[in-house]
């Protein structure tokens, strides 16, 4: 996988130089963020525009924060924290990194796409997700419990290893990465390359070239016997909003325990020169007692884009198969070796098996 490696010896002092920057960065930029206000004879931002009037939000992008996706219980309908409080978050958040530096971490260790370096902007949020009031994903429906319990008795009983091409939902096979729609921000590669004309915007995700073609033409949606992992998306201007709403994801799409029978409705706002207001309405009455919503600001950052060639010596596919093969004949004794970095021991261990039986397995 090629991307943009990075250095982390400079992580923790960037946190650190944040804690002191950041009272005058949070105020502005938060009230942009929470409060987008259309252009207005009294000098307020003017959106630039394509050739056909429409607001242009061409550029690339990254919606990498500092904001956790779901607020902390304790701060209950607190939406904002105080300048002071953001101060001693990240505060926190800085001793947190100095004493695990030394701890080795593959997305640290290898790409350290943090938001100190990858141009996020900090604000006051507590949370994400803004809609309900506690900033927290809303309680499943009795018959979602019921379907992700049996899904995570499942998952179990099986153990952390996929045991067959199937199992996988399309991360280690480099089909596709569930961050990319709906939008969450990524441990590294999340920014965006949006291309924009008359009738279509085209948006492409780093984090394995995920691209999203929305019509703005009218057309209906596709049929419900078409599904897809990004869906299908249909795009339409509500004044200087874009508004994209998209259906028919896949069964393999899980989001939140839902399996793919969401409905995404998303708003894209340019709000500032270098900041687009993108917030993302979730409707599932199978899965969750009522919709919810999140806000990710997405700020400018310099192009091109890296190649995400997440193919290009992948071993991720034949690795946990035949780990898989190794755990079904008593050979593997720790179910989570992967997860501890012993990949290599367990597969120069069994080498000499033949792709097939990685491929197979008994669940076939």
């Amino acid at each position: 996988m090629r991307n943009d490696r990075r250095t982390r010896s400079c992580v923790p002092l960037a946190i650190a130089v944040a804690c002191m920057s950041v009272l005058g960065p949070f105020s502005s930029n938060a009230f942009a963020q929470a409060q987008p206000k259309p252009a207005s004879a009294s000098g307020a931002y003017k959106v630039p525009r394509t050739p056909d009037g429409k607001p242009d939000l061409q550029g690339y992008w990254t919606n990498l924060t500092y904001t956790p996706f779901e607020r902390p219980q304790e701060l209950g309908e607190k939406a904002f924290y105080t300048e002071r409080e953001a101060v001693e978050v990240f505060a926190k958040a800085a001793k947190i990194s100095l004493e695990t530096d030394q701890l080795v971490h593959y997305f640290q260790a290898d790409w350290a796409a943090t938001p100190v370096q990858t141009g996020a902007k900090p604000n006051l949020r507590t949370s994400i997700v803004t809609s309900p009031a506690n900033g927290r994903i809303p309680a499943f429906t009795p018959d979602a419990q019921k379907r992700v319990a049996a899904a995570l008795a499942s998952d179990k009983a099986r153990g952390p290893l996929p045991l067959t091409w199937r199992d996988d939902r399309g991360t280690a096979w480099c089909i596709f990465h569930d961050r990319a729609v709906p939008s969450i921000p990524a441990p590294y590669g999340s920014n965006y390359h949006i291309v924009q004309s008359r009738y279509f915007i085209v948006m492409t995700y780093e984090w394995s070239s995920e691209r999203r073609i929305i019509p703005l033409d009218g057309r209906p949606h596709g049929p419900a016997k078409m599904p897809s992992y990004v869906g299908n998306a249909r795009g339409r201007w509500e004044g200087d909003t874009l508004v994209v709403e998209t259906t028919n994801f896949n069964s393999n799409r899980e989001f939140f325990g839902s399996p793919g029978t969401f409905t995404l409705v998303e708003r894209f706002t340019r709000v500032s020169e270098n900041t687009i207001l993108h917030t993302s309405t979730v409707t599932d009455p199978t899965t969750w007692v009522s919709p919810w919503t999140y806000e990710l600001p997405m700020q400018r950052i310099v192009g091109p884009m890296l190649e995400y060639a997440c193919n290009e010596n992948n071993q991720d596919a034949f690795t946990v198969l035949k780990n898989a093969r190794a755990q079904e004949r008593g050979e593997l004794s720790a179910p989570d070796a992967t997860r501890r970095g012993d990949s290599k021991a367990v597969i120069n261990e069994h080498s000499e098996k033949g792709t097939a039986e990685v491929v197979g397995g008994k669940s076939e």
